[in-house]
């Protein structure tokens, strides 16, 4: 439908309030539903409900007072006996904009434009708030809408419609215009700064998240709410920044914000995804009131540590306390037994959801079990498990049985595997790179090229390694093989030096999955540019003697980086910490927490 944009009028007019109104209708915004249906049957009788002001005052208390009272305003619109004014549209609006239903409000808005009203400056928020709730992703909507803002002269005068066309625009993935519009914002309130924040965590800008929450501090006088800190915890989550996380946990204790379930439980994740197990066990024992996601994070937190057995006793005491764990609870269950080897133990769980607890299993349940018999050396019963499951099975599941295969060097299996993933996901990423790499192991350079050619065909790319790693605040990103680090010079030479002591405790670098017909020297050498490693080198050249590295990376540490991180850890005498897209990496005195199997 083509959104109708009326001409704006140069005057608005006044219409002046009734004294029948103001002396004989109390105005509340807290009245219950009986007592506006009491109100609405008294003004039918003494005739108040003809006076516009009155009936609008109504309409409002019924539209804002409860979702679930919109089909009764919008009844007693529907039955006056005059054409409804401007504030009774924008009372349905703004009742429908916060509803489940906020498309209601979208067809009100366009039955006020038809009925020849204008919409004015109470109209465009809740109209802006509800295309935000609907992601409108094509910008259909809100475009019109915006356009009408500016055709009626209120963009750059009204901060509450600057705060709504930010707040739209951030909730529908168009950062870079929310930040445009915040920019030109007369007045940023709380709002605003929060709807800023949100985009960029969900935008995975979690580093301009965190700027512009110090920008928030260092130039204005407002105060951060809860909403504020939640979403920045949430970029320290993703980003490993625990210094940073650290602070503001501080920052709220200090200023009082309240600790709600919420942003308990997210400061609980941000410590155990930061490597912080310990004081996120320490937060949730302290946290007085938990529901089923807290307890869900942190047996998840415990699974990513490998620390199984925590895991398992905290699902029981999680029962005990009267919560039935949901499908998130149990994949963190499941998690915890692949990464603990506890074979028995996740098979029996996973007959006991559908039976004990009446959930059903989903794929990534499966997935879990699936890993589970991988990490045990019984593919074949991995195998059978995907093809008898009522699911159809998915890139998740064959992955799992895919990595299986490449760790214990199946390949006859893995190739087969492999395959089937295409099958289902013809762009899959780590299915081509296997194949790629099971033809470079053999030497079979030709069918290597046709696969590579075959994915700058379809535009397949592998994401670059990226890792991060936290310094005094600040977060450091290195990707594989970039030079741009201001330190990159220091950081080789240190690179340099690693390599010759590790050669002295017998490394060797682990070239053959390097799928390129290129000079062994030249593989040794793109090892060398791995991201973790020049995070790694960055950290030793940055940190006193002793000190734990941080580091985070968005893909699954190879095999090389593993047996360089363990010796490094003998070597420098330093705890080395890896997050990776798996699981948490302990390496310390030449040893890793994963056991060699991640």
């Amino acid at each position: 439908m083509k959104l109708f944009i009326p001409n704006c009028v140069a005057h608005i007019k006044i219409l002046n309030f009734s004294s029948f109104a103001i002396k004989d209708y109390a105005f509340s915004s807290s009245k219950s539903t009986e007592h506006l249906r009491q109100t609405h049957a008294q003004l039918i009788r003494n005739g108040g409900i003809e006076d516009i002001l009155t009936a609008g005052k109504l309409v409002a208390d019924i539209a804002t007072s409860n979702p679930s009272n919109l089909s009764y305003a919008q009844s007693v619109v529907s039955q006056l006996g005059y054409r409804p004014n401007v504030f009774m549209w924008n009372s349905m609006i703004r009742g429908y904009a916060h509803s489940p239903t906020p498309e209601a409000a979208i067809f009100w808005y366009r039955k006020m434009l038809e009925g020849g009203l204008f919409p004015n400056k109470y109209t465009f928020p809740f109209v802006l708030k509800a295309c935000a709730q609907l992601l409108d992703r094509n910008q259909s909507l809100g475009l019109g809408i915006h356009g009408t803002v500016i055709k009626c002269g209120l963009e750059d005068c009204d901060p509450f419609i600057q705060t709504s066309l930010v707040n739209y625009y951030a909730c529908c993935g168009y950062v870079d215009i929310a930040r445009k519009l915040f920019d030109q914002c007369l007045q940023k309130d709380v709002t605003s700064w929060n709807a800023l924040i949100k985009a960029y965590v969900r935008s995975n800008r979690f580093m301009d998240a965190i700027r512009v929450f110090r920008m928030m501090l260092h130039w204005t006088d407002i105060k951060v709410d809860e909403i504020t800190v939640l979403g920045v915890v949430l970029a320290c989550t993703q980003l490993g920044a625990l210094d940073m996380g650290k602070w503001i946990h501080a920052y709220i204790d200090k200023n009082c914000i309240r600790m709600s379930i919420s942003l308990g439980t997210a400061l609980i994740d941000m410590y155990a995804k930061c490597g912080s197990i310990e004081v996120a066990k320490v937060l949730f024992d302290e946290m007085p009131l938990k529901d089923v996601r807290t307890w869900s994070i942190m047996i998840g937190g415990l699974a990513s540590h490998g620390f199984a057995k925590e895991a398992l006793t905290l699902l029981e005491k999680m029962q005990k306390v009267g919560l039935h764990p949901d499908s998130v609870t149990f994949t963190s269950v499941l998690s915890a037994c692949s990464h603990g080897g506890m074979v028995d133990e996740g098979l029996k769980i996973l007959d006991e959801m559908r039976e004990q607890y009446n959930v059903e299993p989903t794929i990534e349940h499966y997935g879990c079990i699936v890993d589970l018999l991988g990490r045990s050396k019984r593919l074949d019963e991995a195998l059978s498990l995907i093809r008898k499951i009522p699911l159809k099975p998915d890139v998740i599941l064959w992955g799992a049985l895919l990595v299986a295969c490449r760790a214990y060097k199946n390949v006859e299996m893995g190739e087969m595997v492999a395959k089937e993933m295409l099958k289902v996901d013809p762009h899959h990423c780590g299915a081509h790179v296997f194949l790629s790499n099971v033809y470079a192991s053999s030497g079979r350079w030709e069918e290597v090229e046709n696969f590579r050619a075959s994915m700058k065909e379809k535009g397949i790319r592998k994401p670059p390694g990226s890792s991060l790693i936290e310094l005094e605040g600040d977060v450091h990103e290195f990707i594989a093989g970039d030079c741009s680090h201001s330190q990159i010079d220091r950081i080789h030479m240190m690179l340099n030096e690693i390599q010759g002591l590790l050669s002295l405790e017998g490394h060797v670098p682990r070239t053959v999955d390097i799928s390129l017909d290129i000079a062994e020297e030249e593989k040794e050498q793109a090892l060398f540019q791995h991201s973790e490693k020049l995070a790694v080198a960055f950290g030793l050249l940055n940190t006193r003697k002793g000190n734990m590295l941080r580091i985070v990376k968005n893909l699954r540490v190879c095999d090389d980086c593993h047996s360089f991180m363990k010796l490094v850890s003998k070597v420098y005498n330093r705890v080395i910490l890896i997050r990776d897209r798996s699981r948490f990496h302990h390496f310390s005195n030449g040893a890793c927490s994963c056991g060699d199997y991640w």
